[in-house]
């Protein structure tokens, strides 16, 4: 402490901005859990461990945790997968065009989610959307892109990964351009190809910003709200059901606060767990260099 004082005094304005917006809030939010309170409501009493027992035993509550799940984890992959893609594009152009197309490719990133959400409305709606215009000006019919079968799950997983995968892009176009070009001249003159000098030199600065987009990117698709609700709304019917929507419906639409609370108790130990997760690979993978 007496020797790193003028680093704790730095934190210092942080760590309490966090305590008082976030931390207190959640023991709050957690001590709602065992209560009947609702929204407007003057008073609440304690009701043990009935939300969460409502909860586990709502089919509604276990349909959603099963799709986001499924959700967070394609949406992630893609991210990663989509996002190493164009920063590896971006780090090859030397032109002075690298600018304008990094702009052109980081945009979805930094439009409003809820914007984003409008944008495939208009694309993918069945009835007035661009993709039912250009399918009936080729003499047939576009699927109910957010009406029938898989189609509403493959939008939305579609539609997210577009809005977020230049997150990953930026972080792995700064760990490319820190890879030393020494190695890769070297790695060139003992003969390896494109394919192994990627393998060989590129995979190895990419291992740690993998896990923390990782870590990042799980927490906040769990959150995924604005871009998902203006899509489906959770439809049809529920068939979309995110744990994020049915937060928003518990709350919002049936007045339970108490079991709102519950279920987002639930999206904070998921994005918990896979930060932790994650974390214990860093700090592998961190020993190997030691």
């Amino acid at each position: 402490m007496r020797e790193n004082y003028a680093g704790y005094l730095f934190i210092l304005p942080t760590f309490v901005m966090f305590v008082l917006l976030f931390y207190i809030p959640i023991v709050q939010g957690v001590f709602i859990t065992f209560t009947n309170a609702t929204l407007g409501g003057t008073s609440y009493e304690f009701v043990g461990l009935d939300n969460y027992v409502w909860m586990f035993s709502n089919d509604l509550f276990v349909f959603a945790l099963g799709w986001t799940l499924v959700f967070v984890f394609s949406v992630t992959a893609l991210q990663l997968l989509v996002g190493l893609m164009a920063a590896l594009l971006l780090n090859e152009i030397r032109t002075g065009l690298k600018e304008t197309f990094s702009a052109i490719m980081m945009s979805p990133y930094f439009s409003a989610p809820l914007a984003g959400g409008v944008i495939w409305f208009w694309f993918l709606d069945s009835n007035y959307g661009l993709a039912a215009m250009l399918a009936a000006d080729l003499g047939t019919t576009a699927p109910g892109f957010l009406a029938e079968g898989f189609w509403p799950y493959v939008s939305l997983i579609v539609a997210q990964t577009w809005h977020d995968y230049a997150y990953a892009a930026i972080i792995y176009l700064a760990a490319l351009a820190s890879v030393p070009r020494d190695q890769y001249e070297a790695a060139a003159l003992d003969g390896a190809g494109r394919l192994r000098r990627f393998r060989d030199v590129t995979l190895p600065h990419l291992l740690i910003p993998t896990v923390i987009i990782l870590a990042l990117r799980t927490a906040w698709n769990v959150a995924e709200f604005a871009q998902p609700f203006e899509l489906t709304a959770g439809g049809p019917g529920t068939r979309t059901m995110l744990l994020s929507i049915l937060t928003y419906r518990t709350a919002f639409v049936n007045l339970s606060f108490s079991r709102a609370f519950a279920i987002g108790v639930v999206m904070i130990l998921l994005a918990m767990f896979a930060g932790i997760v994650y974390i214990n690979a860093i700090r592998q993978e961190e020993e190997l260099y030691v």
